[in-house]
């Protein structure tokens, strides 16, 4: 299993996911953490991958993580579970033990404003 993280900074925009699944498609990764996703909770599936995503509810588009998992990868997902807007745990299951990986976006401090 080869695991990735990447700071997408958006996926907030027309034609974000494709371009994230041709750039990860040219790497050999099963799963991908992203950070500051800013899209919305719940789990978009597609032809060849699925996006696990945790993020706000508003449509404020802000923070959010995801795992991205290629589609031959998915059948060791066992579970997927929400933390928080910035926390998304993932738990796959192997032939003698279970694994979960937790991904957290953590912003740094916002600019002061003068």
């Amino acid at each position: 299993m080869k695991i990735g993280t990447w700071n997408v900074r958006s996926l907030f925009w027309s034609g974000a996911l494709k371009a994230l699944h041709n750039e990860w498609s040219n790497f050999d990764f099963d799963v991908v953490a992203l950070q500051e996703t800013r899209l919305e909770s719940g789990i978009q599936k597609f032809d060849n991958f699925a996006l696990f995503n945790s993020g706000l509810e508003s449509k404020k588009h802000e923070f959010g993580c995801s795992f991205y998992v290629r589609g031959e990868f998915l059948k060791y997902v066992k579970d997927s579970k929400i933390i928080n807007e910035r926390t998304r745990c993932l738990r796959l299951k192997a032939k003698w033990f279970s694994c979960t990986l937790i991904n957290v976006h953590a912003p740094t401090n916002e600019k002061l404003k003068r």
